[in-house]
């Protein structure tokens, strides 16, 4: 493959397991872990067959009311809180939706701004719009400079994605100022804080604590509980996005199961499990950047997150992918999937625990190549 292009996950997996390796797969942040089992709800097969309300069961939003309560310190009322089929539905879907309950408000809003480096969905939702996205500029942390923004892409934004703690780059952003900063400019903020449980240096943050006006925050059970397989997320804020949006999703049918509904509902009233996942990630992180390290991959903690995020030698991120596979059986996501700045950085999982990487970080730095070491880009 030549420099330059984009190696999948699919054919990661395939060339790690045609070199001879059980495929280590770091390219995805799902902890080494089984989902944990809430019980199912009593009594449920006596229930009358019926449509789960796509807003939310009202025991899904107490739920949710009470985690960002107890986790953030913030009162948001029942009615400012929805439901959907998981967070990456709702990045996906968000701007279509909102471009309708802005349609007939006469000014132009046709751009969808969106980090320099960050989870695809982001620009994929604006696509499906008919929207356009513009990344906004970041500084050499990484963080936002929404000051850099040309004024008539502000005049054009229907709304901002924040991401924090940032996929792939781990940075922690100012969410009340970028809330300040939409509500000045009738720009939407879209807090996207599906690792807000995953913040190491920083006490975890919340869009919603400078108020509900022109934001909505986006959680999702996939981080803090590690389970993905249920597709339930939550999303809250300004109440009259949420009932403009709970109306339009109800339409296209965005429904969660309501048995997965009940079971989000048990996990977002039980701490004691995040906590154990919480523990169990940050020592992951704290593996993977000691065993980089050591093996020659010289980086530091990320502030948050689940990610590595490295410059790798030559700024080949191709290469370094490749050989990852084929001479450790270690898959990593090239840093090209997060956007043009990511080119020639891979983003590598921290979702096993030491005696499981150990051994391939190792072989990975024994590579023929390896004698020219990568580096963490954020100091």
């Amino acid at each position: 493959m030549k420099a330059g292009q984009l190696w999948h996950r699919e054919q990661l997996l395939a060339l790690a397991a045609e070199h001879g390796h059980v495929p280590l797969d770091l390219s995805l942040g799902v902890a080494a872990d089984p989902e944990p089992a809430p019980a199912p709800a009593s009594g449920r097969h006596r229930e009358p067959a019926r449509y789960p309300p796509s807003r939310g069961t009202p025991r899904l939003l107490t739920a949710a009311a009470g985690y960002l309560l107890r986790r953030f310190g913030v009162t948001v009322p029942t009615s400012s809180i929805a439901a959907c089929a998981g967070a990456k539905e709702f990045i996906a879907t968000a701007p279509l939706f909102l471009s309708r309950t802005r349609a007939a408000t006469g000014r132009p809003r046709d751009t969808v701004l969106i980090p320099t480096l960050g989870y695809p969905p982001y620009e994929m939702g604006a696509g499906l719009a008919g929207l356009r996205s513009h990344r906004v500029p970041v500084d050499d942390g990484f963080r936002m400079r929404l000051d850099l923004l040309p004024p008539e892409v502000v005049d054009r934004a229907l709304c901002l994605w924040v991401n924090s703690p940032a996929n792939p780059t781990g940075v922690v952003e100012p969410l009340a100022a970028i809330a300040e900063w939409g509500r000045a400019r009738g720009v939407v903020v879209l807090s996207d804080e599906a690792y807000a449980d995953t913040t190491w240096l920083h006490e975890p943050r919340t869009v919603l604590s400078s108020g509900l006006d022109g934001v909505l925050a986006v959680h999702s059970l996939s981080k803090r509980s590690n389970a993905p397989g249920l597709r339930v997320g939550t999303y809250a804020g300004d109440p009259r996005l949420v009932d403009e949006l709970t109306g339009l999703r109800r339409q296209a049918g965005l429904i969660a199961a309501e048995t997965a509904q009940a079971g989000a509902a048990l996990l977002l009233d039980d701490d004691r499990h995040a906590e154990e996942q919480r523990a169990r990630n940050a020592a992951r992180i704290e593996a993977l950047v000691e065993e980089c390290n050591a093996n020659g991959l010289r980086c530091t903690a990320p502030e948050g997150g689940l990610f590595l995020w490295l410059a790798v030698p030559g700024g080949d991120a191709a290469t370094f992918a490749r050989e990852a596979a084929v001479h450790a059986g270690i898959v990593l996501a090239q840093g090209d999937a997060y956007g043009p700045a990511g080119r020639g950085h891979v983003r590598i999982s921290a979702v096993h625990d030491r005696s499981v990487i150990a051994s391939r970080l190792k072989l990975l730095s024994t590579r023929p190549s390896g004698r020219t070491r990568a580096s963490m880009c954020i100091q």
